[in-house]
């Protein structure tokens, strides 16, 4: 039957209807998830697994695009958030925060699976791509719920900065398991890569950064073109940094900071007109995750996913408890942040990528992808409802 609802429309489907299908279903169904208190994010990812169980299969361009264009705009917006007030009275705490959550929950993740599997390599290199949380999913509950509070503040501060924590996990733990597998590891040239994909992100993003805020005094652009310039650059940023092969992620969240602290005025107005687009950015975005979701490989891999899942959950709410105590955080920190911050995928698919390339020749190569690609899955299903749970229960959900 499904295969017939997208053969109606020309063989695997006609992309023109399959995306109208999702921005269609995506507000449908939002509205309803609303009316029993679950948040339209969760709406947005059903959109796109039911259009896929219609028959309609996306060119995978569709999903890179989709999902480099949502993520080059969420970095640039998150990097917006950075300014030099918010810097100033946040600064360590956020950096407690993240560096104890960052820790926690890579040796979680490596416990769980170490205890159930017995593969100390498996277990390192799973908790080496644990730590890494996905931003997209968790600002936009956090702006489905017009959250506003130290709990969204610190949330969008420790997602933006997950990255690059998280590529500096990953090179620790690849280093380690290459050892394990008996590989010659060069420390040196790992180091200089990290440094590389890190140090590059914020020189690339500063500079394109600080040009389009110099650009932004001289001229004052309308809301539209606002829009236009804002979206241009994230996206340039994001090009620059895939042909150099730096993070890009970082790069576009770079651009951002440089703006908001060179270009107060300018980045305001651009944030303005970007949010004013980024429902539709949202729906496509979630839509083409939902269409990805592959339920069939989780029939092979489900025993380690679920452990892998349950570890790093765990890493995260206890990291962030921690971390929070220490550095003397808000209670409401305490109590929820860290169950607001399990959204996986973007670096943590990339990484994955990166090891099964490095360690092609073992048996790892095989299992990376599928292990993360099956959690990040569970995680886009699972993570909104974590994100609203702790947005309402710290109070500062708006529109819970």
């Amino acid at each position: 039957m499904s295969a017939t609802i997208a053969s109606m429309f020309g063989g695997q489907g006609n992309i023109y209807i399959m995306v109208s299908l999702i921005l269609i279903l995506g507000p449908l169904l939002g509205y309803f998830f609303k009316k029993v208190r679950l948040t339209e994010v969760l709406a947005y990812l059903f959109a796109g697994l039911l259009v896929s169980l219609m028959g309609f299969n996306a060119p995978k361009s569709f999903f890179n695009v989709t999902t480099s264009v949502t993520l080059a705009i969420v970095g640039y917006i998150v990097g917006l958030s950075f300014s030099r007030d918010f810097l100033s009275r946040m600064g360590s705490k956020v950096m407690i925060i993240l560096i104890v959550e960052v820790i926690v929950t890579g040796f979680m993740v490596l416990l769980f699976v170490y205890l159930f599997t017995g593969d100390l390599a498996l277990a390192v290199l799973l908790g080496s791509l644990a730590p890494a949380t996905a931003p997209a999913g968790t600002i936009a509950v956090f702006r489905s719920l017009s959250s506003h509070g130290i709990l969204t503040d610190v949330a969008t501060a420790v997602v933006g900065l997950d990255d690059a924590a998280g590529i500096i996990m990953y090179v620790v733990g690849i280093i380690w398991v290459k050892g394990i597998l008996g590989f010659h590891v060069t420390l040196i040239a790992s180091i200089l890569t990290a440094l590389w994909e890190i140090g590059g992100a914020f020189f690339i993003g500063g500079v394109i950064g600080f040009a389009y805020s110099y650009v932004g005094k001289k001229i004052s652009f309308p809301p539209d073109l606002q829009l236009v310039v804002g979206v241009a650059v994230a996206l340039l940023g994001w090009g620059v940094a895939s042909i150099i092969h730096v993070s890009n992620i970082l790069t576009t969240m770079t651009i951002g900071m440089m703006v908001i602290n060179f270009s107060h005025e300018n980045a305001l107005n651009s944030y303005r007109s970007i949010d004013y687009v980024m429902t539709l950015v949202y729906i496509l975005f979630f839509g083409a995750i939902g269409m990805e979701i592959n339920f069939g490989l989780l029939a092979a891999t489900w025993a380690v996913a679920i452990v892998y899942c349950i570890g790093r959950t765990v890493g995260k709410i206890t990291g962030c408890t921690l971390g929070s105590m220490v550095a003397k955080a808000e209670k409401k920190l305490q109590k929820y942040l860290g169950i607001a911050l399990l959204n996986q995928a973007g670096v943590a698919v990339g990484l994955a990528a990166h090891a099964a390339q490095e360690l092609g020749n073992t048996y790892l190569g095989a299992i990376i992808i599928t292990q993360i690609a099956v959690t990040t899955a569970i995680f886009q299903i699972v993570s909104p409802l974590g994100t609203q749970y702790a947005a309402v229960k710290s109070g500062e959900a708006m529109n819970p």
